[in-house]
């Protein structure tokens, strides 16, 4: 009887820091520092666009698991410049063509919709920094 109450106890502690844990990746995911702006290398400008409408997705312990296996802020230091640059490429194809943040996400949070001057400001930062890491 006193083994089944240490058990249960023992199991609720661990599924309770399970749960804590996973809470505290989902609120420091889209904020911590460490996916702000990998080691500098994003303008600040180009931060606070991606932090409001791509991060959400775009980053370790979001539930979008194929948009962190596209691509994941969280982990863009450890991309090789190779990577980095086909990423770019894609950003730049996928704002440009307004496929990103994707329509179905957009319906439930209008304030991530990209104004064409954040389009214009992601697309040329994409391509340039795709086109310096090619060289």
């Amino acid at each position: 009887m006193k083994t089944n109450k240490i058990f249960i106890a023992t199991s609720l502690i661990f599924l309770s820091s399970v749960l804590l844990y996973l809470i505290a990746q989902r609120f420091t995911g889209a904020s911590g520092s460490s996916i702000i702006n990998p080691k500098g290398e994003f303008p600040e400008e180009i931060v606070t666009i991606l932090k409001n409408s791509c991060y959400d997705c775009h980053t370790s312990g979001t539930q979008n698991i194929m948009a962190n296996f596209a691509l994941d802020f969280k982990k863009w230091d450890q991309y090789k410049d190779e990577k980095k640059s086909q990423l770019l490429i894609k950003i730049d194809e996928e704002v440009s063509e307004k496929n990103m943040p994707p329509k179905k996400y957009l319906e439930g949070n209008p304030g991530k919709v990209l104004t064409d001057k954040q389009v214009e400001l992601v697309t040329k930062w994409a391509k340039e920094e795709a086109t310096s890491l090619s060289k």
